[in-house]
């Protein structure tokens, strides 16, 4: 399972198929761990579910000008999922239950195709999880109404190659070093971008970024509380509050300085060497923290008749925790061939800067529906509308974020009593995103701008699409089981 979520680079800003088709408010499966811990104590003997799926994701972006152009994301990976529950038996009027989750709810990622694009100064590649380890109890009262709770761990990890423009540093340093005016230098906003006036940073760097599995990383806590009433097998109602998680992931940042040619700019170039970041790369300590949301969820389960189980539910998410990142790089330390590296660069480097991620409430929901034709047999569907957190001025390559409809479908087959196989498949129709309100801008003058808006903006068309392919193995074990 550990490998698993190593290999997890996919999809969106919000995975919501926690569990696959088999998870909702109202599960009293091994999905119950995620979606409503009050479910363990729910039902009889030990439940088992074991996700592994295939999700495979394509971004366009074709941004606008000034400095416009195409980009292609790719991402894909195997995000899994394990979830336990078990009934321990009667304790006074009611039933206790115990379970364990391992699940990545916060998945988020990707890598320009080559060649790279115009989307390179947002992300070139990047991979962001939340990995939930959690443990629960839960309690029911006389078979009518439970209560549960699990505490659980989220490691989290960030890692991200990204170029940075340098000139309007470049330029500002110009000026304090030759007492020049922006007028005598000569520089205009069309001289931004230029891949001469460009620094790289890898964060996870020390260990060769991505490609080498480098990363930054944190431990936080975070848990869950669940109601589930359920006062027949043909009606239930269950609603889940998930706490947040604040995560300051640590690590190690590259960053790579190129070199304008003293042809194409000699002060430039002899400023640059004199302070010793002409191609040089310089290691730091890296910080990047950020809060993942809270959120409650629920559901409404109806059987109208014996084969046929239909379910209702929705959510609401507080994306607006995710305002920021928090970006710090210190403890700079040159490793290139210079001896130039100066105080003046350090300080360059070393800077707490802000990001803006700008993300709003946001809600979700779903209609799922499951028929059993043959005791050894189920096949359900389930539509699902996820409405997007990020507002059009926060929209970029690397805070890609759209309406999204999904549709999924499920065929699973019980060869024995005790266990049962499962493939599933969504797609996800994401809506087309064309934006000419970025809040992004990175003019020459720093200060006209503030820090966590001063990136290259994000006007432009925005596309994209999802699919995911879903194996399950469902096991339930203990006395009085169906065929």
């Amino acid at each position: 399972m550990l490998l698993l979520c190593a290999l997890a680079t996919a999809a969106s800003l919000d995975n919501l198929e926690i569990g696959g088709p088999w998870g909702s408010p109202t599960s009293t499966d091994g999905t119950a761990g995620w979606w409503n811990p009050a479910g363990f104590a729910v039902g009889k003997g030990t439940r088992i579910e074991l996700e592994g799926a295939y999700e495979d994701a394509v971004i366009t972006f074709d941004r606008a000008d000034p400095h416009g152009g195409k980009d292609t994301y790719k991402l894909s990976g195997f995000p899994p999922y394990f979830g336990l529950a078990s009934t321990l038996g009667k304790v006074g009027p009611g039933q206790l239950g115990v379970g364990a989750v391992l699940a990545l709810p916060f998945i988020r990622g990707g890598s320009e195709v080559d060649p790279p694009g115009t989307g390179h100064y947002h992300m070139k590649d990047g991979d962001t999880k939340g990995m939930w380890m959690g443990v629960g109890v839960a309690y029911d009262v006389q078979n009518i109404v439970s209560i549960g709770v699990t505490g659980a761990l989220v490691h989290s990890i960030w890692a991200a190659e990204v170029d940075q423009d340098t000139l309007p540093d470049l330029r500002a340093a110009m000026m304090e070093a030759t007492g020049s005016s922006a007028e005598t230098l000569g520089y205009t906003e069309e001289d931004l971008e230029d891949p001469d006036y460009m620094a790289e940073l890898d964060f996870g760097g020390s260990e060769g970024g991505l490609s080498g599995n480098g990363e930054l990383s944190h431990d936080a806590f975070s848990f869950s509380a669940g109601v589930l009433v359920h006062p027949s097998d043909k009606f239930a109602i269950g609603v889940t509050y998930v706490h947040n998680a604040v995560v300051e992931n640590t690590g190690d940042v590259d960053v790579s300085f190129g070199c304008v040619s003293a042809e194409k700019d000699p002060i430039g170039q002899a400023v640059a060497s004199t302070r010793g970041v002409c191609d040089t790369t310089v290691h730091a300590d890296g910080y990047l923290g950020y809060t993942l949301p809270r959120r409650v969820h629920g559901g409404v389960m109806v059987r109208p008749i014996d084969p046929l189980r239909l379910e209702l539910m929705g959510g609401w998410v507080q994306w607006s925790e995710y305002s920021d990142f928090h970006i710090k790089v210190s403890n700079a330390d040159v490793q290139g061939t210079t001896d130039a590296f100066t105080e003046e660069a350090k300080a360059l480097i070393e800077q707490e800067r802000d990001w803006a991620r700008d993300n709003e409430d946001t809600f979700w929901a779903a209609l799922d529906a499951k028929v059993k034709p043959h005791r050894r047999w189920t096949v359900g569907a389930r539509y699902w509308f996820d409405h997007h957190a990020v507002p059009d001025h926060a929209l970029s390559a690397n805070n890609w974020d759209a309406d999204t409809h999904m549709v999924s479908g499920l065929v699973a087959y019980k060869p024995t009593k005790f266990l049962e196989v499962g493939v599933s498949y969504t797609h996800h129709f994401v809506a087309e995103r064309t934006i000419d309100s970025s809040s992004f801008s990175n003019p020459l003058d720093m200060a006209s701008v503030d820090d966590r808006w001063r990136y290259p903006h994000g006007n432009g068309t925005y596309n994209g699409s999802i699919d995911r392919i879903g194996l399950q193995l469902r096991g339930h074990f203990g006395k009085d089981q169906p065929e």
